[in-house]
This record gives structure tokens, sequence and C-alpha cells, in this order.
């Protein structure tokens, strides 16, 4: 019976505040990719806890939930609580910055191309699968089958163009048809028959302009450019044109001005930029060697942590357009996928955790199956700490390997035990004994270094119960300063108690500590905010001022990581005060117990001054959640 997902779908709706609070929702292979109106009415911790999440990133203005393979069916359950499937993102008008011009590119790239992902890959395992019946002989490369398979392949990549359109459209807000209608001119057969010839000589000028020979089919950054530019024309001619003849006047002066500058300024500049990072890749490949196949397989877990991976997309693409194969990106995957999936079956085999081993098998599976990581890169391999590492060392031998035996992929499917035929090269046989040693290297060295290297074991519900002294706590004031009731807070979230109950101090010194003994479940990126499980199993946040993540981390200092254990009175982080304060934001440290409804008394015992490391809070757990 198929899985009923409209349940996770509406929990994870409910827990970043609501359908109203969704601005656009896109998917990838494995994450659910919200915009949201106000990031701050998103419980995090509560997403984190659905079943069916396997985690969450915060990265580039995206809610990243992260789901694993049933990404798309928890996603079309959301699209029927009735979000709107292509509204655009609203661009951000803050100041201008360097990092802020590369972190919308970023955001660019990826928003575009991961849409892109399945026609790309469907591609290109159909037309591997034309090699591969051409090699055993089952069809000859003269026959019309062979030949139609490999159209069918190329399809994808020949009108690339006119799908990064559409895409890029949707990403920019654009009008996705005039888009689609300039990037169908740059694949025109007419257009590209003029291409042809000013390649052979022959001089060609648009309007008394002089044209340069540019093949546009396989490529990306042209069509991305324009869909984004397009907005900006749609706006002035918007502008100009009378209302009584916009619906005919107004698509014509867009395609008259658009389509020369595609095909005479941003189509060349696009293509020759596009060139320069493939040849800068082959570069750095053609100088290190194996060695470049080395590194990125050990960094690739990290790049995927932070969605960076997506970046090498449209090098990839490019690559295998102009050449065939990609041989850098590619080979470095298959180590550090097969390494996740052989650690996750090290932790299986040891833990003691039955829902810790369920959990790493699927993950394991899901990797060394299907070449989908995430599962055991979130679920066990940082979740766990020392796996990560033995992933990340395999990774770099397995990349040496694969780098030595000039493994290249004709795909950009994720590789696995089902996609590692990508690897083969019909003109050189040993690739197949290649791809074996690299995949047996990398699932056994992986689950033996982590057998040696070991990892801290989840305990049991029943053994975290034991070291609970009946669920009764106790809080101490994060810092010196003057105690605030919540209700005081002026902040909706935290003043009607929607995450819990608790308490707020208004520090008077930048020293913030740990209100309780137990183990770091969540920091933030921006380092204002903490989750803890207490010993006593209560369940803490520590929230530093309010709006304070728009700081982006500047005035914040913590050495403090998700997994850490600390103990009460320890420092958690050191703070500006007087930085804060400058941005007009509240410096006051929240205190909130988010598993409120497990107690019957929570009591605030101390008011006005206290001193840092003082007890202020109480709580007594309810009778049904006592140890019997």
């Amino acid at each position: 019976m198929a899985k009923d997902f409209s349940g996770t779908a509406k929990s994870i709706v409910d827990a970043i505040g609501g359908i109203d609070n969704i601005k656009n929702l896109t998917h990838c292979m494995t994450r659910l990719r919200f915009i949201l109106i106000d990031e701050s009415k998103a419980n995090d911790e509560l997403v984190k806890s659905i079943p069916g999440v396997i985690g969450l990133v915060k990265q580039s203005g995206q809610y990243q939930v992260i789901i694993g393979n049933n990404v798309a069916s928890v996603y079309n359950e959301i699209m029927k609580l009735g979000l709107p499937d292509n509204t655009p993102p609203t661009q951000d008008k803050g100041k201008l910055t360097l990092k802020k011009v590369g972190t919308n590119i970023l955001d660019a790239i990826i928003g575009t191309m991961s849409p892109l992902i399945p026609a790309i890959i469907g591609g290109s395992m159909i037309k591997l699968l034309a090699m591969i019946l051409e090699m055993v002989g089952v069809l000859p490369i003269d026959s019309s089958t062979y030949s139609l398979l490999s159209t069918i392949g190329d399809a994808p990549f020949f009108f690339l163009p006119i799908l990064v359109s559409v895409s890029a459209a949707r990403k920019f807000g654009s009008n996705i048809y005039l888009s689609m209608a300039i990037a169908g001119l740059m694949v025109h057969p007419v257009f590209m028959d003029w291409m042809a010839k000013i390649a052979e000589g022959t001089t060609v000028t648009f309007a008394m302009i002089p044209m340069v020979s540019v093949k546009y089919t396989y490529t990306i950054i042209p069509a991305m450019v324009m869909a984004w530019l397009l907005k900006y024309i749609d706006n002035g001619v918007d502008k100009i044109t009378p209302a009584v003849t916009k619906n005919f006047l107004k698509p014509m002066l867009i395609l008259l001005i658009a389509a020369p500058i595609a095909i005479l300024l941003v189509g060349p500049m696009g293509v020759w930029v596009g060139t320069a990072i493939s040849d800068f890749v082959f570069f750095i490949h053609s100088k290190l060697g194996w060695l470049a196949v080395a590194i990125v397989g050990a960094i690739w877990p990290l790049l995927v942590m932070t969605g960076m991976h997506r970046v090498f997309t449209p090098t990839i693409v490019q690559t295998i357009a102009d050449t065939g194969v990609e041989g850098m990106v590619m080979p470095s995957e298959i180590g550090a996928n097969l390494s996740l999936g052989g650690v996750s079956l090290a932790v299986a085999l040891k833990t003691k955790n039955s829902e810790l081993r369920q959990t790493a098998l699927a993950a394991a599976s899901s990797a060394i199956i299907a070449g989908i990581t995430e599962p055991a890169l979130y679920g066990v391999a940082i979740r766990l700490k020392r796996p990560m590492i033995a992933s990340v060392i395999t990774g770099f031998v397995a990349g040496a390997i694969a780098g030595i035996g000039g493994l290249a992929s004709h795909s950009m499917a994720a590789p696995g035990l089902f996609t590692s035929v990508q690897f083969i090269d019909k003109n050189n046989p040993m690739s197949i004994v290649w791809i074996i040693i690299v995949m047996v290297v990398s699932i056994i060295l992986s689950f033996i270094l982590t057998l040696i290297l070991g990892f801290e074991d989840i305990p049991t519900e029943q053994s975290n119960e034991n070291t609970k002294n009946n669920g009764n706590f106790e809080l101490l004031s994060p810092a010196e300063g003057t105690i605030k009731e919540l209700t005081d807070i002026e902040d909706d979230v935290f003043s009607k108690e929607v995450l819990g109950k608790g308490f707020a101090v208004v520090p008077v010194n930048g020293k913030v500590v740990s209100p309780v003994s137990g183990q770091i479940t969540a920091v933030f990126p921006t380092l204002h905010a903490f989750g803890i499980l207490s010993e006593d199993g209560a369940e803490v946040l520590v929230h530093i001022g309010i709006d304070t993540v728009t700081l982006n981390g500047e005035g914040f200092n913590s050495s403090i990581k998700e997994g850490d254990n600390i103990q009460k009175g320890e420092l958690l982080a050191n703070i500006d005060l007087e930085f804060i304060s400058s941005q007009n934001l509240s410096t006051e440290i929240i205190v909130i117990v988010t598993n409120t409804n497990e107690y019957t008394k929570l009591s605030l015992i101390k008011h006005n001054e206290v001193k840092s490391g003082e007890v202020v809070f109480v709580g007594e757990k309810s009778i049904e959640n006592k140890q019997i």
C-alpha cells in the first residue's frame, strides 16, 4: 500500500507558519525549498521533529526541509493544500553588498538548474543506454533505432536553452512565454544556419552591427541571463505603452528590444563565460590530475550540506555537451556517495538503538543503490560526527583511485550501484574494473574506518529515562542582568508562549551561559539561538535577542556545535551588546521550555536582578510523563 504523505505535508506547513507564510516552493531530489514571507514564524525544532523530516538547512533565503527519497510525494501533498505552483519570490531590496551579489548568483543558478535535473539525467541515461546496447552488439550504430534513441537522449541538451528559459523565468518572475520565445530564437534552424555561415567567414549583420558565430544548443547562461533581464525590459516597456495598446504593442516591443540584446550581447558573452568556467575546470584537472578528483571527493559531503554542490551542475552539463564526458566532479561522487552508505552500514551494525539502526539501514540502501545521500548525511554522518570523518577520508581515497583510473561520466545521475554504468568507456574495457574497485573500496574502507573511529551511540528511550530524576528540572539564568517575564516581551511568538513557557533576562554583559546540563541539539548558523536537550528531558531553547537573525552572526561568537555535551553554567556564547543595540535590536536573552505540554508545573521563582548561573525557573513533569 502506498504511504500517505498528507499528514507529513500538513505538519510541515503548520510548523513553518501556515500556507499564508509561504511565498514560493520548489523541490530538488531530496529537499523542499521554501521561500517564507516571515521566517521567524517557522518553528525549526518542530519542523525537525516531524516524522519523515531528515533535517533542516537555511541558505540563500531558502528554508530547506530535507525529506529524502519521498520529497516529490510530500511536495505534491503540500501543493494540494492550495499553494500557488509558480509564485515568483519577491526580491530583497536591502543594501547591495558583494556577499549578497554572490549569494544571489548562486541562488539563481541553483534555483534555475534544480528543476531541470530530471530531464538532464533522463536524457543522458538514454544516451548511455544506446551506447551500451551498441557495445554489446544489440543495436548497430547505423540502425534507425540507435539513431532515434540517441536523439531522444540528446533532446534535453539540444533544447537546453528553452528548458533553462522556463525555469529561470519562474525563478525571476519573468514572462515564461516571452522568455521561451527568446531562447527559441537561439536554437531556431534559420538562426543556426546564419551562425554556421559566420563561422565559415561570411559577414552577417543585424541593424548594421556585425554578429559573431555562437552555438547556443547545450548552453545555460545566455537563456538564464535573458530571463532575468526580461523582467526589467517588461517593466520598462509597460511604463511607456498606452493601456489600449498593451495587448499587442507591449509584447512586440519587448521582443524587439530583448532579441537584439540576446543575440548581439548577452548570448555571446554568456557562452564565453560558460566556456571560460569549463576551461578553468579543465585547467585545474589537467594540472592536479587525480588529486583534483580526490579533493572534490573529500569535500563533496560538505558541499551537499550547504547546497553548494548544485553550483557544479552548469559546468557538468556544459562539459558533457562539449566532450561527451565529465572526468573530475562526477567520478569524485562515487566515493563520496558510497562511503556514506558504508558508514551507515557500520552504524547499523554497532548501534543498540533500534530506531537509529532502522534509519541507518534505509540511508545505506538509498546511498549505495540510488546515490541519494542526504538521508545518510543528515540522519547518520553529521548526527554522529565521527562517521563523517570516515566518509571524508574515504571520499579522498576513492576519488584518488577514480582519478588514477581515468574514470569519466557520460551522465550526471547521482553515482550509485545502478547508475555506475555511466562511467563505462566503450573504448576501454578496463573502466569496468576501475568502477568495481572504486565502489568496493568506498563501501569497505568507510565501513572499517567507522568501526575503528567509533561513534557516540544515541541512547534508547529507556536509557534516556534512567538518567532523568522523574522529569523535574531547574533552569539557571543564562546571564547576569534583570529577569523579565515572557508576557512582557515585544514579540508575539514569545509573549503569547507559542513556543512554550519560560523567561527572559536583560543582560548587563555579553557572557551567555547554558541554563541546563545536556546535549546541544541545534545551533543556528547565525549563533543567535541554541537548542538543548537537558539531562532531565527538558527541551530548552536559548534565543539571544529579537530579530537578531538579521545580523547574520555579526556580534555573536560561539564555539559550540550541534551534538556537543554542555554543563549548566558553561559558556554558550559571547555577544556584543553595544553592536546589537546600535542596530536597534533587543538584547534580551529568552529561555523557553519547548516541550511545555509534558509538565504540570512551570514556575519562575526569581525576579528582578540575578547573577549568571542562579536558579530562576523550575518545572515538574506530569505523572503520565514520569518514569514508572
